[in-house]
């Protein structure tokens, strides 16, 4: 079983860099684009994903994200 884990800012989170990709897009003339947001994922093969939930939402917590400022979404892709 795999389990893919969103990591992006939180709302009200400061990102440079989406800010500068949204600029870049404006730049080319492009000007449907509102807004920019940017994040990353990890996918985590388990053995038996239902026996360990738990444990993917504290890596996910304690290792992936940083809960100051990130937040993260558990997908089940297979």
């Amino acid at each position: 079983m795999i389990f893919r884990i969103y990591v992006s800012y939180k709302k009200g989170i400061l990102d440079p860099e989406a800010e500068s990709i949204k600029k870049t897009i404006q730049n080319m003339g492009i000007e449907c684009v509102t807004q920019v947001s940017k994040g990353k994922f990890f996918d985590l093969e388990v053995s038996d994903g239902s026996k360990h939930i738990k444990q993917i939402e504290k890596v996910s917590k304690d290792l992936l994200s940083n809960p100051v400022i990130e937040k993260f979404v558990i997908t089940q892709i297979k």
